[in-house]
């Protein structure tokens, strides 16, 4: 984020991800927020305001009516010192998997040029979602895959306890018979 608020002129910045099923935003790296807004923003739903837009659309999205951040909770940040918003959708292929909200303090304009490197950034970091994910569900399947193992040897081991004391029993019964 950093790089991105020097990049832009913004003097704070916010990364959320869509939750697994795909109805809220959860905030996952901030730069500059005060504590109220960290608080109300955390976990919102993923059609609020300006960042619901962008998600929803697919586009980079410029907010300056930011009555929906306030009513989370934040309302003199947004009131005072937040002037305006930018949502940028982090998307891998045709899927938004997050956005990440740059926060200007004036009603600032970016040429074409910085938008395009914003948007490509916004790409770059939806295919980092999307190879995390991937990560997690390729480390959860390995995790099954060894379980599945270490039970089919227990299973296996048993199994074959048994059947060595199944074959062993007659010789034992005949032992006992001939005391």
């Amino acid at each position: 984020l950093v790089p991105l608020l020097r990049l832009s002129g913004a003097h704070a910045g916010a990364v959320r991800t869509l939750t697994d099923d795909g109805e809220r935003m959860q905030l996952v790296g901030e730069i500059g927020l005060p504590a109220e807004v960290l608080a109300a923003e955390r976990l919102v739903d993923r059609h609020c305001g300006v960042c619901g837009m962008a998600a929803d659309t697919d586009t980079l999205t410029w907010g300056a009516d930011l009555r929906p951040c306030a009513r989370h909770g934040a309302a003199d940040y947004f009131d005072q010192r937040c002037k305006r918003v930018l949502a940028v959708p982090l998307r891998h292929r045709d899927t938004v998997l997050g956005i990440y909200t740059l926060f200007f303090d004036q009603a600032s304009e970016l040429g074409p040029e910085i938008e395009a490197v914003l948007r490509s950034i916004g790409e770059l970091l939806g295919l980092a979602l999307h190879n995390a994910r991937l990560e997690r569900e390729n480390l959860r399947a390995s995790v099954m895959n060894e379980r599945q193992l270490i039970a089919s040897e227990v299973h296996d081991a048993v199994a074959q306890t048994l059947a060595y004391m199944k074959m062993r029993l007659p010789l034992l019964q005949d032992a006992m018979l001939q005391h």
